[in-house]
């Protein structure tokens, strides 16, 4: 299986359409974490009809993760600087493949 290396149109349309911008998004993941104590884990996760989804629990039904964030071991600020979005891309097109195929 090989992986694009670049990040989707798509996953970047829907995450503007869920956010407003990357910025945005990012911004969210850093309230989220201060909600949380900056303790456990934060899951970035896409439901059945591609909706975004940031939580601290790991299996909701129908929601895939996309990313997780162990805010137990990692500084957040860090954290979102070396966010992979060419793995988050891939993650959400090989996810968005397989609700579309069922």
């Amino acid at each position: 299986m090989t992986f694009n290396t670049t990040i989707s149109h798509g996953f970047m349309e829907s995450l503007k359409n869920a956010y407003g911008s990357k910025h945005n998004f990012e911004r969210e993941l850093i309230y989220k974490a201060y909600q949380l104590g900056n303790r456990g884990k934060l899951y970035f996760k896409i439901n059945n009809f591609l909706n975004f989804n940031m939580s601290p629990n790991p299996d909701e039904q129908n929601q895939y993760t996309l990313l997780t964030c162990n805010l137990d071991i990692c500084d957040i600020f860090n954290f979102i600087e070396d966010i992979d979005y060419t793995k988050l891309s891939n993650a959400y097109t090989e996810i968005k493949k397989l609700i579309e195929s069922k």
